[in-house]
């Protein structure tokens, strides 16, 4: 999926001539007490999905005028991730959310997805990508 996430990306960019591309990842953080920040290792858990997230949007940024500040990424940890993309794209103005679903099961159909609360919540373009 992430690989069609990406070609979507891609076209949606070039398309858009000018647009600012803000890669956005939500990690989910506990409503009540504390998350551990650092994996087993040692390692940072906010860091390390900031580096995935570089690395994912690597072939995208070929296409972009380097260091000209139209590509943002940006690591958000929440207990709702449809809540925290939703008020991220208010923040920032964002005309056009492009996200990735996983596949369906029957939890999701009755709880719901993060991609159909963002869709039915957001005030902007919403496309959702299924692998």
């Amino acid at each position: 999926m992430l690989e069609q996430l990406r070609e979507t990306v891609k076209r949606v960019v070039a398309a858009e001539p000018g647009a600012r591309l803000a890669c956005l990842c939500v990690m989910k953080a506990a409503r009540i007490g504390m998350d551990e920040r650092v994996e087993a290792d040692g390692q940072s858990r906010h860091v390390r999905q900031l580096v995935g997230l570089k690395h994912w949007a690597r072939p995208i940024t070929r296409q972009l005028p380097p260091d000209d500040g139209r590509l943002t990424f940006h690591v958000l940890e929440a207990p709702d991730a449809a809540a925290a993309i939703v008020e991220f794209a208010e923040r920032n103005q964002v005309d056009h959310i492009v996200m990735g679903a996983r596949g369906n099961s029957a939890l999701r159909r009755y709880l719901g997805s993060v991609s159909s609360q963002v869709v039915a919540q957001a005030n902007c373009t919403v496309t959702v990508v299924r692998a």
